[in-house]
């Protein structure tokens, strides 16, 4: 039997191999006699029973670990916290009327009308009047009065900026540049009047966000003044003037890019046509500068270097192509305490009727009309010492040609009226200033220039002085009481009557010595009512203004003050 079953398992075996070999495709079917053997079954007797046993559940501690950890306790100071308290806005009143009469019969009057707080517009306007009735003694009448008014506006958009100005004058006065001890000339004996309006328009764009933007303004203005004397209507001076122009500006890196170009024609007439006087006498003249300033600024850490060329085409002049460089360089020492810097600049000055005579009042109606030409060298230190004090010092050279000059007439008028001369003019000088501020409760400034004049055709530079000194003081006291203060000294001018004598010495060239003093005193009752008590030329001199013409002595204007 266990032949048998040898022989079987060999033969098993080799069938799986061949049938391996064969991968399956060929079926054996064997089959032989073997012995089963069952075992035998018994019964089980046993009953089946519920087992009813509670298994108990045994009691699980976890026991707690203590782990003491050493900790430290520190404090840090904590600085008390500042609160910023903001006050209501002050309230805003948007008139103010300023009211006073003086010891010359010299009653003042000025009211402003403003716009309070917006954001989108700024307009308001101020009218002004102050005259005089009681001439000054042994001259011939000297009573004036004149009248301002001013109306202005600026309009703000997300883009641009809208301004507006308009101005008039109305300004009556008297040549009283002759002696009258007697005082037999009557009261309107060589008066004179003027009167002028004009008007500016600027339109810009401006921006905080983009700096690669070119900023823009263009503008225009338009200006026209004459005498007005009735009896003289058509002797009587007038001038047109009318400008336009542009401003540009680009920012790259730290260079400005900048261009500067506008045309400013002037049209001067005086009798024109009027056969009662000479043909040689008439004037219809235009004046017109043409005006091209490229220049660039360029800056770094302590420094700024401003160069460029201002290019001026005077039509009329004999020179009609004025070429003047600009170049001005700046150096921070200290922390802006100290800044040195130099440059060479100038320009072309427009002289017009207007600006003459506002000048002078005193001129005559028929004059020559000449631009101004200056070309300048500096250099200075200029700074500051404290918070409180600040300084600028500068010496410089300066060359002015076809400056305007003022010289007594001869042949119009008996000495009391003044003629236009021009002349190259060239000056050294030097200038400083000294400011100090403490909070709004004092400033004080004072500014030094001296300067030696030379004229090429005249024998002087009439009227300039050489030395000239202001001093100037604000202070308050509780907000209560102001006090405003300011002292004009001036020495070296030179007068033309000299001219007109017949063996003149050095005094008779002299105009003397002019020092003039001023005191405001002001107590404010309360925010819309103060009083005021002012005292002019406190030394009482009679000062010569203009050769022959002295100015009122010693004056007091007293009045109050209202807002609404």
């Amino acid at each position: 039997m266990e032949n048998k079953m040898n022989i079987k398992a060999i033969f098993f075996l080799v069938s799986c191999m061949i049938g391996g070999a064969t991968y399956g495709q060929v079926i054996y079917d064997y089959k032989s006699k073997a012995e089963r053997p069952i075992s035998p079954s018994y019964r089980i007797t046993e009953k089946p029973e519920i087992i009813d046993t509670v298994v108990p559940i045994p009691n699980i501690t976890y026991p707690l670990l203590s782990r003491n950890m050493r900790t430290e306790i520190s404090i840090e100071q904590i600085d008390a916290a500042k609160i910023r308290i903001v006050e209501p806005l002050e309230k805003l009143y948007p008139g103010y009327i300023k009211l006073g009469i003086g010891n010359y019969y010299n009653p003042l009057g000025e009211i402003y009308y403003n716009s309070v707080r917006n954001r989108r517009s700024s307009y308001g306007v101020h009218l002004k009047h102050n005259s005089a009735f009681k001439g000054i003694k042994e001259y011939a009448p000297s009573t004036f009065d004149n009248t301002t008014g001013h109306l202005f506006g600026e309009f703000f958009t997300s883009r641009c900026k809208i301004e507006t100005d308009l101005n008039y004058l109305n300004n009556g006065y008297h040549f009283y540049g002759l002696q009258d001890t007697l005082d037999l000339l009557p009261k309107d004996t060589l008066r004179n009047r003027v009167q002028g309006a004009d008007g500016t328009f600027k339109f810009s764009n401006f921006t905080t966000r983009d700096s690669a933007k070119v900023l823009y303004t263009i503008y225009t203005s338009y200006g026209y003044f004459h005498e007005f004397d009735p009896e003289k209507i058509d002797q009587n001076a007038k001038s047109s003037t009318f400008d336009i122009g542009t401003n540009l500006a680009y920012k790259l890196k730290m260079n400005v890019f900048a261009a500067d170009f506008s045309v400013r024609y002037n049209k001067y007439k005086f009798a024109h046509e009027n056969p009662d006087v000479p043909l040689d006498n008439w004037h219809n003249d235009n004046n017109t500068i043409i005006r091209l300033k490229p220049y660039i600024s360029t800056y770094g850490d302590k420094w700024k270097v401003v160069y460029g060329v201002d290019l001026n085409f005077d039509i009329l002049s004999d020179n009609i192509f004025k070429v003047i460089p600009i170049i001005e360089g700046k150096y921070s020492l200290f922390n802006n305490m100290i800044i040195p810097y130099a440059g060479i600049g100038g320009g072309v000055k427009q002289n017009t009727f207007r600006s003459l005579n506002r000048q002078n009042e005193f001129i005559l109606s028929e004059i020559d009309i000449k631009n101004t030409k200056e070309f300048k060298v500096y250099a200075g230190i200029k700074g500051t010492l404290s918070k409180k004090l600040s300084f600028n010092v500068q010496a410089y050279s300066a060359t002015y040609a076809d400056m305007a000059l003022f010289v007594n007439d001869t042949m119009v008028s008996d000495f009391y009226r003044f003629d236009v001369v021009y002349d190259k003019v060239t000056t050294l000088g030097i200038t400083g200033s000294v400011s100090y501020q403490a909070a709004e409760k004092l400033k004080i400034d004072g500014i030094v220039t001296y300067n030696n004049y030379d004229a090429a055709t005249e024998l002087y530079a009439w009227n300039l002085p050489a030395l000239d000194i202001k001093l100037r003081g604000n202070y308050n006291l509780y907000d209560k009481i102001y006090v405003k203060t300011d002292l004009t000294l001036m020495a070296g001018r030179k007068s033309p009557e000299g001219l007109f004598l017949a063996a003149p010495t050095d005094e008779d060239f002299e105009l003397g010595f002019l020092a003039d003093a001023n005191l405001h005193l002001e107590y404010r009752y309360s925010k819309r009512l103060s009083v005021f008590l002012q005292f002019n030329n406190l030394a009482a001199q009679k000062y010569a203004r203009w050769n022959r013409y002295p100015v009122q002595g010693f004056q007091v204007l007293g009045g109050l003050t209202f807002a609404f």
